[in-house]
This record gives structure tokens, C-alpha cells and sequence, in this order.
């Protein structure tokens, strides 16, 4: 693994070396120009061109070698310039100790040695000095990202593997560093991770307890990974507190969903009860009318019907059409009051159900017989199948499927098609009332089965109030569909007998 490390150390500074010696080489060869060019044969060329090697007092061709010194001092850093130094300094002296008489030819390569070094090392200050400017540059932003990633990612789950992608940016070496985040027992870390030996972490405490860690791997020197010290150490702390608050929000989250759970049902029950409220307060008006007024009110009628019997027998062929026509009506109106009282008073003391085994398409056939169907209309029971048999109080059940066929009647105003069907599914049986009438607005649906709720011009509201509570102390369920214009269905299910 140190072999490995050492390989990728060298293969990351090899084109800076091969930059440098070209560099060196192309310098050498200026310096060395007018040797050169006396060994070509250019005596006069090499006599002008070493006029530059000693210009009032200044060696130019010296002074191409502070190029190789400041570039290295840029790229590879204070040691490697005074390595290119020396270098150069060894090929400054040849010529210098040709030209110049001793110590004179060995100071000038002397002191050319400490300039290029002072030069070398100001480069090199300011190009850290700049490198870490950028450095803290890359740390804030990083930082930020950080932030910006808790506040728009909702889960942990989401939030550590792009703070896994941002850390290495943040690196002066991004594409050496590797980044492993464990947290609670699950590890994020980059696609492409490769555990070396340099490396460097810090705890997550999240909660005032040690949760995980946060590890940055380089195959760069320990001194590099040692200057990031403190940007680990402020990465923890800011990746635990992003941690932090991502868990609050989340817990903050549950508890308002929890909450908004807890005041839905609250509304909920609120509004059941307001609603329990109004039915008793309207049952109980509905009680206190048909006790006060029930049998006070079919005493004058059966005295109405007797004398419109008697002036009937007592008028017989004499009367004419007009008079019988009016008799009629008169005993019509009679009926009709005769039922509202009686709805008032059945609402008020429907007795608890006497069950036993009834043939369902029996009960059916004979509740149709209980209600008169004008010519006009048409009724097709489809009772042929196996009668179901239910146990249930044949009285009660049997009133319930008479009160939907007469509001049938009703809606389809004498003329129209009823159909009524039967059969068994899941254990209970079923009845089905389905005509084509004027059918129930939808916003009605819900409240057709209320007390006292009625959109017929004749009536109170308390047949199909009567039809559910007789179904439903029989174990059964009603339900409806209806379109306007179109028809209405309903159907009745009780339990099978096993």
C-alpha cells in the first residue's frame, strides 16, 4: 500500500519535473549561446554575443534561469527551488571560472545562487499565500454547500452522500481525496472509494452522543492531510448539527402530521356529535308532537271518513259526477293525513324486532301487495333464482321494502319501470330497487335518511327515516345511488341464515 501511495505521489509530479528540465535545458542553451557559436565558427557572433554575459556589470544571459526557479517555486514549492538552484548555479560556474580569474568566478555564481533562491522563496510565499486564500475560499463554500443541502434534502439518507460529493471539493487535491461518512451503522462514501493509508476523521455528535464518523482519505503526504485538520474537525461539527436538524424537522414533521391527524378526528367527532345532537333534538320534537297531537288527530279524521262514507250512501245514483268526484278527494285526504299521523307515531314506537327464518323473495312479492301500483307502471321482479333465507322480523323488513316501493311510485308519478332483483354475495343477502323516476340531486343523497328531510310537496320526511332504522335493528344495511333525471336504485342487505 506504501508502494502504491509513493507510485501515485510521483506519477502527480512527474509532468512538473519534465516541465522544469525542458525548461533548464532551453535556459542552458541561451547561456551557453556564444560558446556554441564559436565552436560553429562564428568568432565575430561569439565576440558580440559575450558582450551580454557582462553588460556593465550584469550577466543577461544569467538571468534566464530565474524562469525555471519561479516556476517551480509555483508548482512544486521552497525545497524544490533551492534543489533547481544549485542546479543552476553548477552550470553558471564552468563558464564562470573560464572568464573570471579565482574567487571572482566563484563568488558571482554564489551570489547568483541566494538570488535565485530569495526569488524562489518570495514566489513560493505568495503562491501559498494565494493558495490559501483559495483554500479558505473552497472551505466556505463547502461549509455553505453543506447548509444548502440540509435545508433541501428531507432525509439523512439524502443528505450525507451529497455532502460526500461536496468535502472533496473543498480539498486542495480533489481528485486524490476520498471521502467515508458512517452513521448509526450505514456507510456513505464515493463511488470510487479506495482506502489508503492517509487518513484523517472526526466524530459526528449528534445529540450529545457519538453517532458516526467522518473520514477523509488523500494519497497526498501526512502534512497535507495534517493542514486539513481543522476543516475536518468544522466539517463534523457542521455535518452533526445539519444531522441535528434534519432529525427535529422530521420529528417536528411527525408530530404535525400527528397533530393534524389528532384535530381531523377531534372535527370529526365534534361534527358526529353535533350531528347525534340535532337527530335526537329533532326525534325528540318529533316524539313530542306524535304523543301530543297522534291520537288526538285520527279521532276527527275517522269522524271525516264516516261522514264522507255516509253521505256517500245517503247521495248513492242521486249525486253527480262533481259531488262524487269532491268525495273521493275528501276520503283521499283523508288517507293521506291517516298515514302522516301513523308515520309520526311508528317513528316514535318501533318496537325491538321478533326474528325468525324468513324466505326473502316471499317477503318481497308480499310487500309489493301492500302497495298500490297505477296502471301506467311497470314492475319486473326478478325473484326466479334460489330464495335466500334471512332471519329477521318479516313485519318490520317488510314495511321497509313497502315504503321504497312507494317512494318508487312516487318518483316515477304513476308512470315509469321498476325493477327489483335478488341474490346472495359475501354472505349477505340482498335486494335491489331500481327505477327510472325523476332520481335525487346529489347534494341530497346524504340526508335523504334524516328525520323530518323531505323534497316532496306532500309529506314530513319520515318514510325512508322509518326504512333505515327498521333495515338497520334487523342487522341489515340500505344504500343509493342515484342520477337526476335518470333513476334511483336502492339496496337493501341483510345477513344470511347459516
Amino acid at each position: 500500500m506504501r508502494n502504491k501511495t509513493n507510485n501515485k505521489r510521483i506519477t502527480g509530479i512527474r509532468p512538473y519535473l519534465w516541465r522544469v528540465t525542458t525548461i533548464m535545458v532551453a535556459c542552458t542553451l541561451v547561456y551557453y549561446l556564444p560558446v556554441i557559436a564559436g565552436l560553429i565558427g562564428g568568432a565575430t557572433i561569439q565576440s558580440g554575443l559575450n558582450k551580454l554575459h557582462d553588460f556593465y556589470g550584469i550577466d543577461f544571459y544569467a538571468l534566464v534561469f530565474f524562469a525555471p526557479v519561479v516556476y517551480t517555486a509555483y508548482v512544486l514549492g521552497i525545497r524544490a527551488v533551492i534543489v533547481v538552484a544549485i542546479i543552476a548555479t553548477l552550470i553558471l560556474v564552468p563558464y564562470s571560472l573560464w572568464i573570471d580569474p579565482y574567487p571572482n568566478a566563484l563568488f558571482k555564481p554564489t551570489a547568483f545562487f541566494v538570488i535565485l533562491s530569495a526569488v524562489g522563496a518570495v514566489v513560493s510565499m505568495l503562491q501559498n499565500s494565494d493558495e490559501q486564500k483559495r483554500r479558505y475560499v473552497r472551505e466556505l463554500k463547502c461549509l455553505y454547500d453543506i447548509g444548502k443541502a440540509a435545508e433541501e434534502r428531507s432525509s439523512i439518507e439524502e443528505f450525507l452522500p451529497a455532502v460526500v460529493r461536496q468535502i472533496p471539493e473543498a480539498m486542495q487535491y480533489p481528485e486524490q481525496t476520498k471521502v467515508r461518512i458512517v452513521f448509526r451503522g450505514e456507510v456513505f462514501q464515493n463511488p470510487d472509494f479506495e482506502e489508503v493509508k492517509g487518513t484523517i476523521s472526526e466524530d459526528l455528535v449528534v445529540g450529545g452522543e457519538v453517532s458516526g464518523s467522518v473520514a477523509i482519505y488523500s494519497t497526498r503526504s501526512s502534512p497535507y492531510l495534517k493542514n486539513s485538520n481543522h476543516l475536518t474537525k468544522t466539517l463534523a461539527k457542521r455535518i452533526s448539527g445539519a444531522i441535528r436538524e434534519i432529525e427535529l424537522e422530521q420529528s417536528l414533521k411527525g408530530y404535525y402530521e400527528q397533530l393534524e391527524e389528532i384535530i381531523e378526528k377531534r372535527t370529526r367527532d365534534l361534527e358526529e356529535a353535533k350531528e347525534k345532537l340535532i337527530r335526537s333534538e329533532r326525534l325528540a320534537a318529533v316524539g313530542e308532537l306524535a304523543s301530543g297531537v297522534g291520537h288526538e288527530l285520527r279521532n276527527p279524521l275517522n269522524v271525516i271518513r264516516n261522514c264522507a262514507y255516509l253521505l256517500n250512501m245517503t247521495l248513492n245514483e242521486a249525486a253527480n259526477e262533481e259531488e262524487l268526484n269532491t268525495l273521493k278527494l275528501l276520503d283521499r285526504q283523508v288517507d293521506i293525513a291517516n298515514r302522516i299521523v301513523t308515520d309520526l307515531l311508528d317513528f316514535t314506537r318501533i318496537k325491538p324486532p321478533s326474528r325468525r327464518k324468513v324466505d326473502l323473495n316471499g317477503l318481497v312479492k308480499e310487500s309489493l301487495s301492500w302497495v298500490t301500483v297505477p296502471e301506467g307502471m311497470k314492475v319486473t321482479a326478478d325473484l326466479n333464482g334460489e330464495s335466500p333465507q334471512v332471519k329477521t322480523d318479516a313485519e318490520q323488513v317488510g314495511r321497509a321494502f313497502a315504503n321504497i316501493i312507494s317512494n318508487a311510485v312516487q318518483a316515477m308519478n304513476g308512470k315509469g319501470h321498476l325493477k327489483i332483483n335478488s341474490g346472495v354475495e359475501d354472505g349477505l343477502a340482498w335486494v335491489n330497487f331500481e327505477d327510472n323516476g325523476c332520481g335525487i340531486p346529489e347534494e341530497n343523497l346524504e340526508k335523504i335518511f334524516e328525520p323530518l328531510f323531505t323534497t316532496k310537496p306532500k309529506g314530513i320526511g319520515l318514510g325512508l327515516a322509518i326504512t333505515k332504522r327498521l333495515v338497520e335493528q334487523n342487522s341489515g344495511t340500505i344504500e343509493v345511488t342515484s342520477q337526476v333525471k335518470k333513476g334511483t336504485a336502492f339496496t337493501v342487505r341483510l345477513p344470511v341464515q347459516k
